[in-house]
């Protein structure tokens, strides 16, 4: 109780004494509190996210002789490989994390680069199973660059008489807040001599965003007496380059202008008043 009836006997003088003519606090002070609390609000945070995916794969078998007593049909050759990377350049230094794996059956692989808040991450799964996703925003700086790639190939043993045909899913997606940026997301798959790619790019006359997937198909015929090989090559790309633009004020933001222009405004009439006191 003491100390609180101290701390009351000494603090309210002092405020006393700074409302008085000599120790008043100006309009220019009280629109330098304005702006201090201003400032000190947060801003809309802008980010890059771009990203690219090829997933739910499935072969469908087709049998072009059903009646020559030949079962139709597909299987793995005994190599197969992904390979992917992942980086993050900011203006201080670089990070990038490569990844690869050989074997009769994909592995699980997996690259990540971290600055901050800022992400490159990339994944290989299961055959057909592929992703790469960038997240900038302003922890790498003013500008920053990120990239990511996923590649898988295989080959694969079509048998004599056979139609095979791969179905997946493909996504690409750009979500800008951040002004000045660019950006490019692209999958690609080869597969029998045929070509499925999708893309987005952001920037350098392109505004593409948002979100794009769709199912496709496309397929391979032997119509040898031999088995035949088959070449499977999927890829998912993207590439980032977050560049700050000027900030907006939140409506957060302009509520305090308004608080320390109330403030200024209510300051200069006090002083006017005292001004006019005899």
């Amino acid at each position: 109780m003491c100390r609180q009836a101290c701390l009351s006997t000494r603090f309210f003088p002092i405020l006393k004494k700074m409302m008085t003519q000599k120790y008043r606090l100006t309009s220019a002070a009280a629109l330098l509190v304005s702006l201090s609390l201003a400032g000190g609000s947060a801003f809309a945070a802008p980010s890059l996210g771009v990203g690219a995916a090829i997933g739910n794969p499935s072969m469908t078998v087709i049998d072009l002789t059903p009646d020559d007593g030949q079962a139709a049909g597909y299987r793995f050759h005994d190599t197969a490989s992904s390979r992917l990377d992942a980086s993050i350049t900011a203006p201080a230094a670089s990070w990038k994390q490569t990844e690869s794996a050989s074997s009769a059956t994909f592995e699980l692989i997996g690259a990540t680069a971290l600055y901050g808040s800022s992400t490159s991450v990339s994944s290989s799964g299961l055959w057909g199973n592929l992703r790469t996703d960038i997240q900038l925003d302003d922890s790498v700086g003013n500008r920053g660059a990120g990239s990511g790639n996923v590649t898988q190939t295989m080959n694969v043993l079509v048998a004599a008489h056979t139609q095979l045909v791969f179905s997946a899913y493909g996504e690409v997606s750009i979500n800008n807040s951040a002004g000045a940026s660019l950006g490019n997301a692209v999958a690609t798959v080869y597969f029998g001599g045929e070509y499925w790619v999708r893309g987005m790019q952001q920037g350098a006359g392109w505004n593409d965003s948002g979100v794009r997937g769709e199912t496709f198909s496309m397929s391979y015929v032997n119509n040898t007496n031999t088995e035949q090989y088959v070449y499977l090559y999927m890829n998912t790309l993207t590439r980032a380059v977050y560049q700050a633009s000027s900030p907006v004020p939140e409506p957060a933001t302009y509520a305090m202008f308004g608080l320390g222009a109330l403030m200024v405004g209510a300051l200069a009439r006090r002083q006017r008043r005292q001004q006019r006191a005899p």
